[in-house]
C-alpha cells in the first residue's frame, strides 16, 4: 500500500553505455530520486553497494553545505 507521504520506492540496477553497472532509485511515479555515484565493474559490485546505502540510510543525517 502506497503512503502518499512516503511513496513506494524501488531500487534498479542498470548497465551503461560505457558497461559498467550502476543503480539508481526511483519512487512510484518514476521520479529519480537518488543514483549511485559512479560505476561498478560488475552487477554484483552494484549491487553491493546498492545494499550498503538501504543498510546505512536510515540512520543518515543532513549536513548543510555552503556553496563558495
Amino acid at each position: 500500500m502506497t503512503n502518499a507521504r512516503f511513496p513506494e520506492a524501488t531500487f534498479q540496477l542498470f548497465e551503461t553505455d560505457a558497461g559498467g553497472f550502476r543503480w539508481r532509485l526511483r519512487d512510484d511515479d518514476g521520479t529519480v530520486l537518488a543514483t549511485s555515484g559512479e560505476a561498478a565493474p560488475t552487477p554484483q559490485a552494484a549491487a553491493r553497494r546498492l545494499q550498503r546505502v538501504k543498510h546505512v540510510a536510515p540512520t543518515a543525517g543532513v549536513d548543510a553545505v555552503d556553496s563558495a
